[in-house]
This record gives structure tokens, C-alpha cells and sequence, in this order.
């Protein structure tokens, strides 16, 4: 890790993969204006580490052990409005995108592109700015152009209508996790966990817990590029 330089971009990475962490860190070491003030495998080491260390740019994936990448965005963005997070996922920019940047995010970079773009994507993020592909900047030019003047039960992909909260719960349920599993990775009860289940599948339209169980499996597998059953 570099030594401490004032006008250098802080820099604190979160992922549960060592050998990605360790890409993120080559990327920044080529830089002489980035420098690396920590690294956490879970959201609550990055918690802390984000109080230790003060970075101004927190790099942080989507799927982590103990909680959502959209959780700890939430979290962090509480703790500290001003902080500057960079989603780095693999899941596919188009829905998980738009929920990042409302959850506080300022910007999302899929990690296909990260090997020629992470380093100009934090730069953005700590000077302030958005940074997203130029395809999703138009599309969420269009949402809003569309959301404007549309009346919201008339909006296409009811997906999209759930909450951030049902959406996580609706991705887990997708990835296995049962109610329990999903109530102590999102810190609700489990009761908590089956309002949200209700909710989602009244907004689906989609009638027993089997067929939004195997309708949210089918999703995950779609979007992370496996076979759909």
C-alpha cells in the first residue's frame, strides 16, 4: 500500500473476493494520484474501516456475505451524505444501475469494463460526478422523460416498481436463501421478511411463494448469465 499523500484520491475497496480486491489494487497502484487506505471482504468491516479510514472514494460490489451492496450503500450514505461510492458489479448495469444512484451511489461500472475504465471512474466519483456508461445515461435520460409523463400504473416492468427493500428480498429469495437467512443478512425479522414476500408477489402479480420463488431464480440466472430452468 502507498504511503499516505494529502492530494492523493483514498481509496477503500469492498469484496469478498480476494483475487478481484487484488485487481482493484494493481488498477490503483498505477495510478500516482489514487491510493489505497483499506480493504474489506464484508459490509461490516467496511463499515468500520470507512470510520477508521476516512476514504474519499468507497469502490464496493453488489453481492456480499453478511449484507446487500445496496445496504451498505444505504448505510454509508446515512453515516456520511458526502462519501463518494463506486458500485463495481458484475450484474448487469440496467436495473441495478438506477437503484444504486438512488440509494446514493455516484456512479456504477460493471467489472467487464473495469480493466480499462475503474481508474477515470473513481476520479469522477471523488470530483462529485456521475459516472455511468454513456448507454445508461440515455436510458435513464428516457426513464425520467418517460416517468414524467406517464402515469405510473401504466410504466412497463412492474420489477422495477418494487422498493429497494423488496427488490433485495426478491433478488435473495432468487439466490436460495430462505426467510431466516435473508432477515439476518438484511437485519429484519423474519416476519419482516414475509410482508415483503406479500408485496412483491401482489406487485408481480404472481399468485403462491413456489411461483415467485422459481420466478426470482429465473431472474438471478438470467441477469448473471446462467441457464434459465
Amino acid at each position: 500500500m502507498k504511503s499516505s499523500h494529502p492530494s492523493r484520491i483514498r481509496v477503500l475497496i469492498v469484496d469478498d473476493h480476494p483475487f478481484l480486491r487484488q485487481g482493484v489494487t494493481l488498477s490503483i497502484q498505477t495510478a500516482d494520484d489514487l491510493e489505497l487506505c483499506g480493504e474489506a471482504p464484508d459490509s461490516t468491516t467496511a463499515i468500520r474501516l470507512e470510520e477508521e479510514t476516512r476514504p474519499d472514494v468507497v469502490v464496493t460490489d453488489l453481492t456480499l456475505p453478511d449484507k446487500s451492496g445496496l445496504e451498505l450503500i444505504h448505510i454509508l450514505h446515512e453515516r456520511r451524505p458526502g462519501l463518494n461510492i463506486l458500485v463495481l458489479s458484475m450484474h448487469e448495469e440496467d436495473l441495478y444501475a438506477e437503484r444504486c444512484l438512488r440509494a446514493g451511489a455516484k456512479g456504477y461500472l460493471m467489472k467487464s469494463k473495469a480493466p480499462d475504465h475503474l481508474v477515470n471512474a473513481i476520479r469522477e466519483v471523488a470530483a462529485g460526478r456521475i459516472y455511468v456508461s454513456g448507454n445508461l445515461a440515455q436510458r435513464l435520460l428516457q426513464i425520467l422523460t418517460q416517468q414524467a409523463n406517464t402515469p405510473t400504473s401504466e410504466r412497463p416492468d412492474s420489477l422495477k416498481e418494487l422498493s429497494n427493500r423488496e427488490f433485495e428480498v426478491f433478488e435473495l429469495i432468487g439466490r436460495g436463501k430462505t426467510a431466516k437467512e435473508i432477515a439476518h443478512m438484511l437485519g429484519i425479522s423474519s416476519k419482516t421478511v414475509d410482508v415483503h414476500r406479500v408485496r412483491i408477489r401482489d406487485k408481480l402479480n404472481i399468485q403462491t411463494n413456489p411461483d415467485l420463488i422459481h420466478h426470482a431464480v429465473r431472474w438471478v440466472q438470467a441477469h448473471e448469465g446462467g441457464t434459465v430452468v
